[in-house]
């Protein structure tokens, strides 16, 4: 049994000096499900938790190999409770990543895990002695890891005065625009444009670090006086969907049984994530299309009730998209409603030129999906 200890950070080092071997779970009230370490013989090899641990996984793939391919994630034999690790060894034996690829990334995720629990209370832990994962391929110091995510975390901290909010959460918030005039008068068409990529409201400040290859703290400086100005808020947005679980994506050919099929045209499968969470709940299927140019036949095959479409994608305008979607027979009636980031009057006036039946804001809300729905989907009567 562990000494008295008052923090987590001294907890975490009497199981380094006892070479414990296992597993610790805490909860720290911050949501999502509760944070677990395991230890072999007083070192670590994994960490999970939080509001965001498929997001963590998928980030920490993409930073130190690349982008998981669904196609491959699927061949892949289902998991046991432990799927993180799973799929890492299942990737490794299939040469997917390499073994060094592998350790980058379980050091990733640990790391980033460690930043989450920095500064935060030691309420009721427990421990189960010779609890394990089957992760074999790095061991890292806790008095290594605790030393690089607390100089992460100062440096999170000192980025963020002036904001009310922990510096532990800051980094699994996202950006969102709240005022885009103000942004266009504050910099330059050319800054505007490249910001404006990253206030869509589908990638945390951890997702931009990586995407942007920028730090934490300089991201966070660079957004701060937008921030204390009102311009662009930080918002909670869901976790990705674990790879192993049944897809929103595998809607069956025949007729929805449900109240009806709406389609999320959005390339940011987070989008489409939490449409699917505000969707199913009110009896709807959802059909997430991530590649809508690669998707046009899905979307003909399925014949949707009603399309929430982004405008900002990589490889297509929405606006070319709705006008296409409106030239064909078959959505020549349904539904089409923008769903954006910008909600400037000029938007609004574009997509309705373009064919569009309404305008959604995001992040998606459930009260305003709900009365979009009421307009433009008419109850049946059973």
């Amino acid at each position: 049994m562990l000494t008295q200890t008052r923090t987590l950070s001294q907890y975490l080092l009497q199981l380094a000096h006892r070479r414990a071997t296992g597993e610790l779970i805490l909860d720290t009230g911050q949501g999502g499900t509760p944070w677990k370490l395991y230890f072999y013989s007083g070192r670590l090899i994994y960490g999970t938790g939080g509001k965001h641990p498929v997001r963590r996984w998928y980030r920490a793939f993409i930073r130190h190999s690349q982008t998981p391919e669904q196609d491959w994630l699927s061949q892949l034999s289902v998991p046991g409770d432990y799927w993180e690790v799973d799929y890492i060894n299942q990737a490794i034996q299939q040469q997917q990543i390499t073994l060094p690829q592998a350790k980058r990334i379980v050091s990733s995720v640990i790391g980033e895990v460690m930043f989450a629990l920095m500064e935060q209370p030691l309420q009721s832990p427990q421990w189960t002695a010779n609890r394990l994962v089957s992760q074999q391929i790095t061991f890292l110091s806790v008095d290594r890891v605790l030393d690089q995510a607390g100089n992460q975390y100062q440096q999170c901290r000192q980025a963020s005065l002036g904001l009310a909010l922990a510096p532990q959460k800051i980094p699994d918030l996202s950006p969102i625009l709240r005022n885009e005039q103000a942004l266009q008068q504050k910099i330059s068409p050319k800054g505007y444009e490249a910001l404006l990529s990253w206030l869509q409201g589908n990638s945390t400040l951890w997702d931009l670090s990586i995407q942007t290859r920028r730090s934490i703290d300089n991201i966070l400086r660079l957004l701060l006086p937008l921030t204390q100005q009102g311009i662009i808020e930080l918002v909670p947005i869901p976790d990705l969907a674990a790879p192993y679980r049944p897809s929103v994506s595998a809607i069956a050919p025949t007729k929805p049984v449900s109240k009806g099929l709406i389609a999320c045209i959005d390339d940011s499968p987070v989008v489409c994530k939490a449409m699917a969470q505000i969707l199913q709940p009110m009896g709807y299927e959802v059909l997430p299309v991530i590649e809508p140019l690669q998707q046009i036949s899905t979307l003909l095959k399925h014949k949707p009730d009603l399309i929430f479409l982004d405008l900002m994608m990589p490889n297509v305008n929405g606006y070319e998209l709705c006008h296409f979607l409106r030239k064909t027979s078959t959505f020549q009636n349904t539904p089409i409603v923008i769903l954006t980031g910008r909600d400037g009057m000029i938007d609004r006036v574009r997509s309705k030129m373009a064919g569009s039946s309404d305008f959604l804001a995001k992040p998606p809300d459930t009260r305003k999906v709900a009365q979009i729905l009421e307009k433009h989907l008419p109850l049946d009567s059973d």
